[in-house]
């Protein structure tokens, strides 16, 4: 059986075992954690672009292929994904993704 701090005692006990927790913690991740999942979300969303583009349309250009490698921005690529699902032909692709790359050097 434990014996009981006085309720005085037990809160002190408590703030302090709080404030030694929060002074304790790290950051979940590192930054070169999230870089690392930042690629790998990356590259995931490339490779899956050019999976659903081959199953549809059985062949892609390399040049294509090294277009979408080449993209960053993680929010164009998951756009990019509902696109390639929806696209009439990897040529309209190919032109639609020509395009917003000029767009995007115009505004940038």
């Amino acid at each position: 059986r434990m014996m009981a701090l006085p309720e005085e005692l037990q809160q002190s006990f408590e703030q302090k075992l709080t404030s030694y927790e929060e002074e304790r913690k790290m950051p979940l991740l590192s930054r070169m954690e999230e870089r690392g999942l930042a690629k790998g979300a990356r590259q995931t969303l490339q490779s899956t672009i050019i999976r659903i583009l081959q199953v549809r349309f059985e062949t892609v250009p390399p040049e294509l292929i090294n277009e979408i490698n080449s993209l960053e921005d993680i929010l164009e690529l998951e756009r990019l994904v509902m696109t390639s699902v929806t696209i009439n032909s990897v040529v309209d692709f190919g032109e639609m993704l020509s395009q917003n790359r000029n767009t995007n050097r115009d505004v940038g």
